[in-house]
């Protein structure tokens, strides 16, 4: 019986990661990118791009404003590909209370901001063929899922009142550059040893 249960359980872990290996983003076939960027509603100002260069899973960023999402294996594809992987590449996190990195000081909710008790945001903004604010999310912030090539997001400390803003236009322009970019994905960077596509 237990070896039953056992190879049950391979079979599902097995299918799992082929669906998503065949769901887009899709393992080496997909090279998406998203813009994003980092809000404080206090200083009122954009903080610096997540500078990690780690990239195991394929979903990552350069410094550049970016996220680049081509999933190198089935645990960052389909329904995988979210936001818990790309703040991993770049040790940073996001919860309800803060949004942590090691390239800037820690974002704490609460603070004052515009006379209220700051609050944490991440807002998905479509960019074509007009920059719109598709949905702002409170909470569950790893789960937020790559639906596309060329959407963008702002992590951000803001009011209760308050949406995130749009990426700055930087960003934005860099999404621009992005566009065609080959649609191959490269070996996983497991060290501080560079980046790359």
């Amino acid at each position: 019986m237990a070896l039953v249960v056992i190879l049950g359980l391979a079979l599902v872990a097995v299918s799992r990661n082929s669906r998503n290996a065949t769901s887009s983003p899709r393992v080496g076939s997909d090279h998406w990118h998203a813009a994003y960027g980092v809000y404080d509603c206090v200083t009122d100002s954009f903080l610096p791009d997540f500078q990690g260069t780690l990239d195991p899973d394929g979903i990552h960023s350069h410094q550049d404003g970016l996220v680049h999402i081509h999933p190198f294996n089935g645990s960052a594809s389909g329904s995988d590909a979210n936001f818990d992987v790309f703040l991993s590449s770049m040790n940073a996190s996001i919860t309800t209370t803060e949004i942590a990195s090691p390239d800037f000081a820690t974002l704490s909710a609460g603070v004052e901001c515009n006379g209220e008790p700051s609050v944490i945001r991440v807002a998905r903004y479509q960019v074509d063929p007009d920059v719109q604010l598709l949905e702002v999310f409170d909470s569950g912030f790893n789960d937020i899922h790559f639906d596309e090539n060329r959407q963008a997001f702002t992590i951000a400390r803001v009011a209760p009142s308050q949406d995130p803003p749009e990426p700055t236009a930087e960003s934005l322009a860099a999404l621009d550059e992005s566009t065609g970019s080959p649609q191959l994905s490269e070996a996983p960077v497991t060290g501080d040893d560079g980046g790359h596509g």
